[in-house]
């Protein structure tokens, strides 16, 4: 059964794009620190809620993996706090792809208050101390 992960940003409409790169970055580091056969995902790639982003939303890239011939899609939000988008909004979605695709389609958890982002917040914190 081939897999899927999409990790899910909420972009930004800003011109210079500055903003989206950072979760395309993310990804590429993902692709590259991890092997993607190691953890049996065939396929890894950002999407963006925000419509304005010009970027890949949700539904386009589950569309794209579906083509490709996957049949589990992990969506993992990379949000910190659980609000309506987490609550709401990515939920509604999944189920309207879930329908559509007739795919199995989960999702993580958001990252929240995990300790090894206090741990990073404190790294930066002591570079400029």
């Amino acid at each position: 059964m081939k897999k899927g992960v999409v990790i899910l940003g909420h972009g930004s409409r800003v011109t210079v794009d500055e903003a989206n790169q950072v979760l395309i970055k993310l990804v590429e580091r993902l692709k590259e620190k991890v092997s993607l056969e190691q953890i049996n995902i065939d396929f890894l790639a950002p999407a963006f809620m925000n419509p304005k982003s010009q970027r890949p939303n949700l539904e386009q890239v589950v569309s794209e993996m579906v083509l490709m011939g996957a049949e589990k899609i992990i969506i993992a939000p990379a949000f910190l706090s659980n609000g309506i988008h987490i609550q709401k909004d990515i939920p509604t979605e999944i189920k309207h792809l879930k329908e559509k695709y007739r795919v199995e389609i989960k999702m993580a958890p958001h990252l929240g208050a995990d300790p090894r982002i206090g741990d990073i917040i404190m790294e930066r914190i002591e570079e400029v101390i």
